[in-house]
């Protein structure tokens, strides 16, 4: 049976090989009570998200899709939606089953039929109370993307959706 013979310079070796991963690899972590629609948008151009329109409580941002990203006025989450139409002239059970089918089939965001102005709003939250990281909100757009993605697969006649 061999043994190890760990020197001091082999484990002095080791720990600083952990020490540069962990500060390579490090994620940037956001306070949620200091956290602005500015820092938002900071964030999503960092990632080479584009960032549209700036507001006072949210922004608009197109990586796959237009999303609006809403920032909850107590900082408890994040928001992310957005509003496609449907096409004129379906009627109204249609549309709520086709919805239904979506909340049932799709468990990233949450649909919401807009009668007013005949369209489908999807959502989709990230609670943000004690903090986040940068790539978790980079995540949940990334997710929300997909989520819009399987939406597109509920319809593949585009019978609903323009």
């Amino acid at each position: 049976m061999k043994t190890l013979n760990i020197t001091s310079k082999k484990l002095k070796l080791v720990f600083i090989g952990l020490f540069i991963s962990t500060i390579s690899f490090s994620q940037n972590y956001v306070d949620s009570s200091t956290l602005t629609v500015e820092k938002l948008a900071e964030i999503f151009k960092n990632a080479s998200v584009e960032v549209l329109e700036v507001k006072n409580s949210y922004l608009t941002v197109k990586d796959k899709y237009t999303t609006f990203i809403d920032l909850d006025s107590q900082n408890r989450y994040i928001a992310l939606s957005g509003n496609y139409a449907l096409k004129p002239n379906l009627n109204k059970v249609e549309i709520l089953d086709f919805i239904n089918k979506i909340n049932t089939e799709v468990a990233l965001v949450k649909a919401y039929y807009k009668e007013a102005n005949n369209s489908i709003n999807y959502i989709a939250y990230l609670w943000i109370e004690k903090g986040f990281t940068e790539a978790t909100l980079i995540k949940t757009l990334q997710s929300y993307n997909l989520a819009l993605d399987l939406v597109l697969q509920k319809d593949p006649e585009l019978k609903f959706l323009k």
